[in-house]
């Protein structure tokens, strides 16, 4: 498998990755409560084993960091290239929430950043597939997420912290796995044949 076809699944490794590190740190505390805590709980002070939680998520911040920069990379329009550097930016707020965990002050920043710049993201690597269903798929899930939120929260109010993090997760996860679909499809397929 060529470099470029690896770092062009890095997203999809990242999404794994964040899965592993929310479930084995989740399995290392069993206090954690989803439907009253926060994942950010699980790197804090009170965590058993928090370097799990924390070095996972510098781990995973690291993949989604390059997964941005292969887009940026391989883009041909303006927005692919807007979006994935906004996507590498976003990996490395990810890296700051292990750098930063539960309890530092900088904490609440970088976590909620990390979500923004995601979004921002998907939005505009989303418009750079605009002629893919997918694409307007992922404009649409990136456009909607925050609204979306805000009238969960207005009429029913998340339960936790940890439940509106999955909410937020789950929409980038499938933004990505909808733009890996389409971008490591098109960039084998642009490769001269040897």
């Amino acid at each position: 498998m060529s470099k470029n076809r690896i770092l062009c699944y890095t997203g999809v490794t990242a999404i794994l990755a964040a899965w592993i590190t929310i479930f084995l740190s989740w399995k290392l505390n069993p206090w954690f409560n989803v439907f009253e805590d926060a994942y950010s709980d699980l790197g804090g002070p009170a965590a058993y084993h928090r370097e799990v939680y924390n070095y996972g998520l510098i781990l995973t911040g690291l993949l989604v960091f390059l997964w941005g920069a292969y887009i940026a990379i391989v883009s041909r329009g303006r927005f692919g290239v807007i979006g994935g550097s906004y996507m590498a930016l976003a990996g490395v707020f990810l890296a700051l929430i292990g750098v930063y965990p539960s309890g530092t002050r900088p904490h609440t920043f970088v976590s909620t950043w990390f979500f923004i710049q995601a979004d921002l993201a998907l939005i505009a690597i989303g418009m750079e597939l605009r002629g893919f269903l997918a694409g307007r798929l992922i404009v649409a899930l990136s456009v909607l997420a925050f609204p979306l939120a805000l009238l969960v929260e207005a009429t029913l109010g998340w339960p936790s912290t940890a439940i509106l993090e999955t909410y937020g997760i789950v929409i980038i996860d499938a933004g990505v796995l909808l733009a890996t679909s389409i971008i490591c499809r098109e960039t084998q397929n642009s490769r001269p044949s040897s």
